[in-house]
């Protein structure tokens, strides 16, 4: 009989304690359930490791086989139990840059600071990050934060609170802990269960009890069926426009600017004994420095993450211990750092983002420390920021979406193949420059070199010149070797920067694709629902729609983008490649002048 199967489409990394099982690209799963729940099948690994996985992840494929497999043991009741391996949030404050001791606390009167509006149930919680110190370290680059906070950064996992049952015992991660770089992050095993009978003045009734679905977690069946009710900050309020011929985009209400990030500086606290990396920014639209550890950074990205479902986040620089403070490495990092400044600034959602202009902006401790609590506790994150978009007052046509969707689908698949695919070779062209073909160069220079000295032993009675002029033509490829050694800095190293940030903007895509597939099938299911009325329904489709053009503005923008990065990165590859070899050849030519004047 025929054995369910799956080919893995995208990488797939499981969160510890959910039931999830980590897949790779080309990878084939044998599938034991499809009924667990919307967007995630059961499956087992070649290795025997069984769990969930994301249906959009996956390709199905047959194979037929022999005789039919023992059937699989039950679900059990719960993937996602507490464990005892998390530790308690530590509440000790230490000292922070600002160059005070004493923690300031009263930021009531901060304007940055007013949070008018109580947490949501989703958010009465212990932030993970107990400490808001501006100089806390939280997620320091420290063994502990590769071994705990490595999924953090550019796939960091977002708004993930610490919540406490009543004992003051550690409980499940909060339904908000999300990522635009993950397919699944935490468990939500009281989403869809006490909600469900609430008359919220939505689709009630039709509230999934799937506790694994992003569709869920992320607050976006809660949008679709009408229970967002949040006031919209005029700052939070993004319009989408039709540009005509299918394409929409985002309006970008703030004035361009950019942001330089210079100066890279070694500092150090608690009287030298831990040390670390500051930045430099300066904003276009103040010219005011302010200074920013890598950590910093990957505060911002979470936030960012857990805000936006519906925006691919650029990503950061990978994390780092061995030799972090080398004067090469901390150049390229700076120069990763300001890819993502550059991304960030360019994206029309993204740079009028109150989060990332206070974290431009910020130079006085109270204030950091207000802005960072009040968007650590914004309720209008995830799926709920959907309420906030006001889109094209028409609604779209459903094969027009399907065409566009299963488009941009394939394309991003062969796409990321491809970009992963040239980071590999932009890596391997790195290493090989600096070593294999350095050194190859240099035995070349060295053979010729060992034959002008030979020659130089014939007494200096015949050709004293044509000696001289052997040995350069070994010195010269022996500078043909160095030259090698230092080119990837100029070309490849460009390349492989840019193959990275797309890397991280694709593995976004399929959590946004996610969403946008669940608010279909949502959409689908309210409408063959003959007890839900005409008014409700029409609701649906209204805000489905909204989800629906918030993804093809970001298509939109994704791709104006796109070709924009590729022609300037090929533009700057090919330009240094040129000058590189006609570096080479003007070496070559000087060294055969010589042979001229023997």
């Amino acid at each position: 009989m025929a054995v369910r199967q799956a080919k893995a489409v995208y990488d797939f990394d499981a969160e510890p304690g959910t039931g999830e099982i980590s897949i790779q690209t080309g990878e084939v799963l044998t599938v034991t359930r499809t009924d667990v729940g919307e967007g995630w099948w059961e499956g087992r690994r070649a290795n025997g490791d069984c769990g969930l996985f994301p249906e959009a992840y996956v390709e199905e494929v047959t194979e037929d086989v022999g005789p039919p497999a023992m059937a699989p043991p039950p679900l059990p009741q719960d993937y996602a139990a507490p464990s005892n391996t998390y530790a308690t949030p530590s509440t000790t404050a230490p000292l922070n840059t600002f160059g005070t001791s004493n923690p300031v606390e009263d930021w009531s009167a901060d304007p940055w600071s007013g949070v008018g509006a109580a947490p949501t149930p989703q958010q009465q919680t212990q932030d993970w990050q107990a400490d808001d110190d501006w100089d806390s370290d939280f997620d320091d680059e420290s063994a502990s934060q590769v071994g705990a906070s490595s999924a953090q950064g550019n796939g960091a996992p977002a708004n993930y609170t610490a919540s406490t049952d009543n004992s003051g015992n550690l409980a499940l991660p909060a339904a908000s802990y999300q990522s635009n770089q993950r397919g699944s992050i935490g468990d939500v095993s009281a989403i869809g269960r006490n909600d469900s009978k609430k008359g919220a003045g939505g689709a009630s009734s039709k509230t999934s009890f799937n506790r694994f679905s992003v569709f869920v977690k992320s607050g976006s069946e809660n949008y679709i069926l009408g229970k967002v009710n949040l006031n919209v900050p005029e700052a939070d309020s993004l319009t989408i426009v039709d540009k005509g011929d299918g394409k929409y985009s985002w309006v970008n209400t703030k004035p361009p600017f950019s942001c330089v990030i210079a100066s890279p500086k070694k500092e150090a606290k608690f009287k030298g004994l831990k040390s670390y990396i500051a930045y430099q920014l300066t904003p276009s639209f103040n010219n005011i420095q302010v200074s920013r550890r890598y950590k910093h950074f990957d505060w911002l990205h979470e936030r960012l993450s857990s805000k936006y479902n519906f925006v691919p986040i650029p990503p950061l620089p990978d994390k780092q211990i061995q030799g972090r403070y080398e004067e090469e490495f901390i150049e390229h990092r700076m120069n990763q750092l300001q890819s993502f400044v550059d991304r960030m600034c360019r994206h029309p959602v993204l740079a009028q983002s109150e989060v990332w202009g206070h974290f431009l902006s910020c130079t006085d401790e109270k204030r950091w420390k207000g802005g960072k609590r009040k968007a650590e506790k914004d309720p209008l994150v995830g799926g709920a920021y959907y309420s906030a978009i006001t889109v094209p007052d028409k609604p779209l046509d459903p094969e027009f979406v399907d065409r566009e969707v299963q488009v941009f689908t394939q394309f991003t698949s062969q796409f990321d193949v491809a970009v992963k695919n040239m980071a590999k070779l932009s890596a391997d062209q790195t290493t090989k420059c600096q070593n294999h073909y350095k050194r190859e160069f240099q035995l070349i220079g060295k053979s010729f070199a060992q034959l002008g000295q030979a020659m130089e032993q014939d007494g200096g009675n015949y050709n004293p010149g044509l000696n001289n002029a052997v040995v350069a033509t070994g010195e010269c490829y022996e500078e043909i070797g160095r030259l090698y050694e230092e080119q990837p800095r100029l070309d490849w190293e460009h390349l492989a920067d840019m193959m990275h940030d797309y890397k991280g903007l694709l593995s976004g895509f399929p959590q946004v694709l996610h969403l946008h597939s669940g608010s279909q099938g949502k959409r689908k299911e309210i409408g063959n629902d003959g007890k839900v009325g005409q008014v409700e329904a029409n609701a649906v489709k209204t805000r489905t729609d909204t989800v629906t053009y918030a993804l093809l503005a970001e298509v939109n923008t994704f791709h104006e983008q796109r070709v924009k990065d590729i022609k300037s990165s090929h533009q700057h590859f090919l330009q240094e490649q040129i000058k590189f070899y006609q570096k080479i050849t003007e070496k070559l030519q000087e060294t055969l002048r010589m042979y001229d004047q023997c």
